[in-house]
């Protein structure tokens, strides 16, 4: 019983840490004006930067006033090097409280979030500005959920069949090309309930949503599961070393549709994807030749126990022990010794070396890891329809005081509003929106510096604060320059290819209430 216990917490871990990197939405890390903002004078547009990039073509915004009429809405704009940000124009407004309503779908999986935030405009005095509120994740479509089943089971049986009748077995077993032949067709059942799941999500029809993204995505991760197919086809007709290389096409056409979904993971959103899309394809590819590859092999190896079929389980453990390993250099089973799941390969160890004798209780264990990975695997797909906690954590971290400045440089060549959160001494995310004096249109691709002066304690000292660029103009950065409070001076340095811009703002922080 302990042996099969540490062989469930060993399948479990590897399983849900497989899916932790796929999950995915778009939900709200920055906006101009921000929530809660009170503004002199009308924005001519909204933007908003996502911690995922939204699909533009299937995402919306709705600016409201307070009696919850529309005054601007429709799709969003893309905004040229900043993949995450979208805006929407704006009308002429008048003095009043506005609402921002958003909806996104994610470019890269396809889930949908929701979310609001408000900002007010005009000197007059105005009514209380709503709290933005984190909505409630939407739940969990059984389509999706079903469908992400299917894709990473079908992954596991494709890849991990194709490698045992391969290279672990002595003789070439039909019974394991239908393993590898089942698992291609449920991937592809699979592919095809995650699109129509994102389609419904979007709530577009399927001439609409073949245009985005996200449905070309999906294609890349289509065509090689169909691809394989043909090749698991092509070894079910041919012979001898013809049948080996077919059998060989159809790995690595499995190995490259699993790229093409690490490519719309969450790994792809990452500031280091070019080093977690790599990562996140090995997880899935060990999970695959190790759980998917035990299916086969049991597969293979039915029947009264024989010299060839020891020999086929001993090629197989040592393989699958590579699995494992990788799956523990790329971090995703975490605290794998607490949950004692080396006891666990020195018993399968154990099993291996008793040879003939050792496949009956190699066999059920085995089973047992078996059923409770299809199980854990639900529980997988389940999760990956949530946001991330990370994601969660970040958005609602956004609902903070904010205190928005706005200036002119001394040649009024250029108009700066500085936005800084929340405001009071400590840490603070402070963003700069940069624009043309004269035509009100964004700077961008400039060099932007802040400098922070407390002219009531000259002893200070002057300290720099270097903002990156986000594209339309807009630069961010994070920092505990604001150390005190009390009135400061901050001048935004605009460096340009061709001259440099000085604006001073005042900004006043205060104690935390």
């Amino acid at each position: 019983m302990r042996r099969f216990l540490t062989a469930a917490l060993l399948a479990a871990g590897a399983i849900l840490a497989l899916t932790m990197a796929a999950d995915a939405h778009s939900l709200v890390q920055f906006s101009d004006p921000p929530d809660g903002a009170r503004l002199a004078h009308a924005p001519s547009a909204v933007l908003i930067m996502f911690t995922e990039a939204p699909d533009p073509k299937l995402s919306r915004v709705q600016i409201l006033d307070t009696s919850g009429r529309q005054v601007a809405g429709g799709p969003v704009s893309p905004v040229r090097g900043a993949r995450t940000t979208v805006a929407i124009a704006l009308p002429p407004l008048g003095d009043g409280v506005y609402t921002v309503s958003w909806r996104t779908v994610s470019a890269t999986d396809g889930h949908a979030a929701t979310g609001a935030f408000a900002f007010a405009v005009g000197a007059q005095p105005l009514p209380p500005i709503p709290l933005a509120i984190p909505p409630p994740a939407a739940p969990p479509s059984p389509l999706g959920v079903t469908g992400r089943w299917g894709l990473d089971a079908g992954y596991g049986l494709l890849l991990g069949g194709a490698w045992v009748d391969l290279l672990a077995l002595q003789d070439f077993s039909l019974a394991v090309l239908l393993v590898v032949g089942g698992g291609d067709v449920l991937a592809l059942i699979g592919a095809l309930m995650v699109a129509e799941a994102a389609r419904e999500n979007a709530g577009v029809d399927w001439s609409l949503f073949l245009s985005t993204s996200l449905a070309r995505g999906m294609e890349l991760v289509v065509l090689p599961i169909l691809a394989a197919g043909l090749a698991a086809l092509a070894a079910w007709r041919l012979q001898g070393n013809r049948r080996r290389v077919a059998l060989g096409i159809c790995a690595v056409l499995g190995a490259v549709a699993m790229l093409a979904n690490a490519a719309m993971s969450h790994a792809a959103a990452s500031p280091l994807a070019w080093l977690m899309i790599p990562a996140h394809w090995l997880h899935v590819m060990s999970y695959a030749v190790w759980i998917g590859g035990l299916a086969a092999v049991l597969i293979g190896i039915r029947g009264l126990p024989t010299v060839d079929k020891a020999r086929a389980v001993g090629r197989f453990s040592r393989v699958a022990g590579f699995a494992f390993a990788a799956m523990i250099l790329t971090g995703v089973i975490r605290g794998i010794d607490e949950v004692g799941s080396w006891s666990n390969a020195t018993n399968r160890w154990r099993y291996v070396r008793l040879g003939v004798a050792g496949i009956p209780r190699l066999r059920w264990v085995s089973r047992g890891e078996l059923a409770l990975a299809a199980g854990i695997m639900v529980a997988a797909a389940f999760l990956t329809t949530l946001p991330p906690p990370s994601f969660a954590q970040a958005a609602a971290a956004q609902n903070l005081p904010h205190v928005v400045v706005e200036g002119v440089d001394y040649g009024t060549a250029v108009r700066v509003k500085l936005d800084v959160a929340p405001g009071y001494p400590g840490l603070n995310r402070f963003a700069v929106t940069v624009r043309d004096y004269k035509t009100g249109g964004p700077v961008s691709g400039a060099r932007l510096f802040l400098l922070f002066d407390l002219p009531a304690r000259p002893e200070i000292g002057e300290s720099v604060l270097e903002l990156r660029g986000l594209g339309e103009g807009i630069y961010s950065a994070e920092g505990t320059r604001l150390s005190l409070a009390g009135k400061w001076t901050v001048t935004v340095v605009v460096e340009t290819a061709s001259t440099s811009y000085d604006a001073v703002l005042p900004i006043k922080t205060t104690p935390q209430p």
